[in-house]
């Protein structure tokens, strides 16, 4: 009994990463990842300078080593972009000392990032479909923040670095073989930091932690099989971008831009999706895809049917209602003051009048055969369910027109005499 229990469960499992990866896929293609990804890219580009001209100064400020703080910023920089050039970092360094940085030029560094935090901003509103909206100027504000927030945990990641490299002598003194292995957990930190940051700022919506985990596990992972296969590319593939000549480092670093953005919103697509997972399966039920769908899909549906038996009351008239219900096996009577109003049959659904008007049932819903089994569909994955699928609103709406109509002929026809003709 518990291995097969066991054995349910793990097919569970296998049958939700199974939707969440379909949807994600999906996901990504409709809402145009790989467009918001150039993008990103392109403006991730353009922010990467002065940004990194900003850490150097800031560093500067407190620290006087400006062979540490390079040597930490080439080491962070390496484990980020392959085939980045130190001496790029080189003439910033000499750029951050050389001229004075006042307050203004600080702000307008600042500024020049604000398009890329905007930009990131947009494409997990897209992928979250989040309606919010705020004025221009907050909106401004909270990517000017957002900025801050990121330039604050860059310099803490190369502080870290510093700090650890004037310690590792005295560290591997003490605990050699942590020490040894050290290199090989910055890098993965940094990246988890890095992602973290990026999900709970840009993100319009409220996470759970295991939504954010799902999206860091899958980036991270990604991330880290895209890493080395893209320096094994360049290693059997020297001349790849050979056509840019001099310029061949910028253009090796944009397109490592792109492929990491490519996989930072896969991973946001997957947090969508977890976080949507029911409302995603539960609307194939308005598609009719209950009825021709995979043993996975089936295997998810059953574990959110509810079973009644014959004459059990699923509600009762005048009690509130919060949910609608989609017949899957047996049939349902909706009985008002003692007559059978309607029958629903396998693959129709009721009780969407209480839920969405949050009024009182109207009638009482009683299962009609042995084993009815139905599925109940809360307020909030329908409202999902009917922003996301205007097609679908459009035959709820016919579909409650008709009803509406055939609930008024039921009762004029029970308020008749008996033998009077229509």
């Amino acid at each position: 009994m518990k291995k097969n229990y066991l054995v349910s469960g793990l097919l569970h499992r296998l049958a939700l990463v199974w939707l969440v990866g379909r949807e994600s896929i999906k996901g990504f293609s409709f809402n145009n990842g790989f467009e918001f990804s150039a993008t990103l890219a392109y403006y991730g580009f353009l922010s990467l300078m002065p940004f990194l001209l900003l850490v150097f100064f800031l560093l500067g400020l407190f620290m006087r080593s400006s062979d540490a703080i390079l040597s930490a910023m080439d080491g962070l920089a390496s484990a980020a972009f392959p085939a980045f050039s130190s001496e790029i970092l080189e003439d910033l360094t000499s750029l951050a000392h050389r001229k004075t940085w006042g307050v203004v030029g600080i702000v307008l560094l600042l500024w020049s990032i604000v398009p890329f935090a905007g930009t990131a901003r947009y494409a997990l509103g897209r992928f979250f479909q989040s309606e919010q909206k705020r004025h221009f100027m907050i909106d401004k504000l909270f990517d000017f923040a957002a900025v801050v927030g990121l330039l604050a945990l860059f310099i803490a990641l190369v502080a870290g670095k510093i700090y650890y490299a004037l310690k590792a002598p005295f560290i591997s003194a003490r605990v050699g073989f942590v020490s040894s292995y050290a290199d090989d957990i910055v890098a993965p930190l940094m990246v988890m930091a890095a992602l973290i940051f990026f999900y709970l700022v840009f993100c319009p919506v409220r996470m759970r932690f295991r939504e954010l985990l799902a999206g860091i596990f899958t980036a991270a992972a990604l991330l880290t099989v895209m890493r080395p296969l893209f320096g094994w590319f360049l290693k059997y593939n020297p001349e790849y971008g050979y056509a840019f000549g001099s310029l061949k480092t910028i253009f090796l670093v944009l397109i490592w831009f792109y492929y990491t953005f490519v996989v930072i919103l896969f991973g946001a697509v997957v947090i969508s999706v977890v976080r949507r997972r029911e409302a995603l399966l539960l609307k194939g039920l308005f598609h009719g895809a209950h009825l021709k769908a995979g043993a996975l899909s089936r295997m998810l549906l059953d574990k959110l049917a509810r079973e009644y038996w014959m004459a059990e009351d699923i509600f009762i008239e005048n009690e509130p209602g919060g949910e609608m219900y989609f017949v899957v096996a047996g049939a349902v009577d909706l009985i008002k003051g003692g007559t059978v109003l309607k029958r629903i049959e396998p693959g129709e659904y009721f009780g969407e009048m209480s839920m969405l008007l949050k009024v009182p049932r109207t009638a009482t819903a009683r299962a009609a055969e042995e084993e009815t089994r139905l599925i109940a569909i809360n307020a909030g994955n329908f409202n999902t369910i009917m922003r996301e699928n205007p097609d679908i609103v459009l035959a709820l709406l016919k579909e409650m027109a008709d009803r509406l109509k055939s609930t008024d002929a039921a009762l004029v026809a029970a308020s008749l005499p008996a033998g009077t003709g229509a």
